[in-house]
């Protein structure tokens, strides 16, 4: 082989050489250009799947939150029911001393004469003085006496004796 022949086969050999090469990294590239285009359409699987479950997420958090926010107006509800309740109660509480006591005035002048009380000045008569005074009253009178005394300074002594003049009054 003479040298033209072997510049001529060498040629021959590059050129299969380049073309070989050139085939290998075509084929290179596009496994390269296609794994990239699956990353890309992985990656945007991932982002537009991240995306729905971010708004299913947020959806729910605001049902929830809707959820909360009726049971909490509920609850404000019942809490202000229970507190005027509780406070309507107390009041009630507070006031019935008060009201029996109007009640027991208003039965007291029922029995006490249009008058007034059947002995003058009750109120600044100490026990003995009353004591000297109830024995020409009638049962009536003592009665009314009696309920009064016990709405006012309620002494012992005083309602003792006029119970003993009812009793005497009644056999």
């Amino acid at each position: 082989m003479n040298y033209t022949e072997k510049m001529e086969k060498t040629g021959k050999t590059a050129e299969e050489l380049a073309r070989v090469t050139g085939d290998s990294y075509k084929t290179v590239i596009d496994h390269t250009v296609g794994l990239g285009e699956r990353n890309v359409r992985f990656a945007q699987g991932i982002m537009d799947s991240s995306v729905k479950e971010m708004r299913q997420q947020a959806e729910a958090n605001r049902a929830m939150t809707r959820e909360l926010v009726e049971r909490a107006e509920g609850q404000r509800d019942a809490f202000r029911a229970v507190v005027e309740e509780s406070l309507n109660t107390y009041m009630d509480f507070l006031y019935a001393p008060i009201s029996y006591y109007k009640e027991g005035l208003r039965l007291v002048e029922k029995e006490i004469p249009s008058g007034g009380l059947p002995i003058s000045n009750y109120d600044k008569l100490n026990v003995e003085e009353i004591s000297k005074k109830i024995d020409g009253l009638s049962a009536a009178e003592v009665r009314a006496l009696q309920t009064y005394e016990k709405l006012n300074k309620n002494r012992e002594t005083v309602n003792g004796q006029f119970d003993r003049k009812l009793k005497a009054v009644s056999a």
